[in-house]
């Protein structure tokens, strides 16, 4: 890519890389998925084990990714040799960039927090001093809120929106960095994208937008066939307790199409990227 961002091309490439490695990214998807169904299934069993499950879905979700961008960096056969290794490595550089981006997000929304208190929400901070910890009348009046003030509620969720994308954007190069140089690579890839994070930007809502549409449809179909409504995480837990075999069926079937439709993609789009953007003194190490 000579050190710049075709949007087109690099979609292009990413959709390429799945039609050509379908059948290893099935295989990887569903082994992934039927990892994430288990610890899903001990979670049920052992719910006082909830952070333990959640960081190893974590982890396991982070391995799947890292196989996908090996796939795509050196090919199938050499992904299967070092998934392991490269899935933990990916783990790390991700939760450095997610501690990072938490500290961001949570100083926005304090700012962003303030400046609606002042604003449009000021004739409702009565309702909600009165609320107090009920977090149902706290919901309540955010509720009314929310149809009262669409524009206000759409900008605020814009404002961050804006903020993740282009700061993931901005770091976007650093899981297919970490697999390639065998090391943890977080915010040193932040100057390779300097000048390319808008494009980045671009090509990532032109290729994922849909496939996260697509995905979401499907799961939201699926999941209300086992009383599960994916816009309403309290539904999961009453499906859960209500029907175990039908929710883990769901977790699994979701699993599955959210790896090879979505992480699958986007692994293809950020390897493709990092190829084109890394430095050329940025060299692989020898195997």
């Amino acid at each position: 890519m000579a050190g710049n961002v075709p949007i087109r091309e690099s979609v292009g490439a990413a959709l390429r890389f799945v039609r050509e490695n379908i059948r290893f990214i099935a295989v990887a998807s569903v082994a992934g998925a039927a990892a994430l169904t288990l610890i899903g299934g001990l979670n049920l069993v052992a719910p006082q084990f909830g952070f333990v499950t959640t960081i190893v879905s974590s982890v396991m979700q982070a391995m799947v990714y890292a196989v996908f961008l090996g796939a795509s960096l050196f090919g199938s056969a050499e992904a299967r040799t070092r998934w392991l290794n490269d899935g933990m490595r990916v783990w790390a550089a991700m939760a450095i960039i997610g501690f990072f981006l938490f500290i961001v997000m949570f100083v926005a929304f304090i700012i962003a927090g303030i400046v609606m208190a002042a604003g449009p929400l000021a004739p409702y901070m009565s309702d909600l001093t009165e609320a107090g910890s009920d977090e149902a009348a706290v919901m309540a009046v955010m509720v009314r809120f929310a149809e009262a003030n669409p524009v206000a509620v759409l900008l605020f969720t814009l404002f961050f929106a804006t903020i993740w994308m282009l700061l993931t954007s901005r770091l976007y190069l650093a899981a297919p960095a970490t697999v390639d140089q065998q090391r943890i690579l977080s915010f040193e890839t932040w100057s390779w994208t300097k000048g390319a994070m808008l494009r980045i930007t671009g090509a990532r809502l032109l290729l994922l937008i849909p496939a996260n549409l697509f995905v979401g449809a499907i799961g939201h179909l699926i999941g209300r066939l086992v009383d599960v409504d994916t816009l309403d995480p309290v539904t999961h837990a009453a499906a859960a307790s209500s029907n175990p075999a039908g929710y883990l069926a769901f977790v699994f079937v979701t699993g599955v199409l959210t790896f090879a439709l979505y992480s699958a993609l986007e692994a293809g789009l950020s390897s493709y990227l990092y190829r084109g953007l890394k430095p050329a003194e940025a060299q692989t190490p020898p195997a």
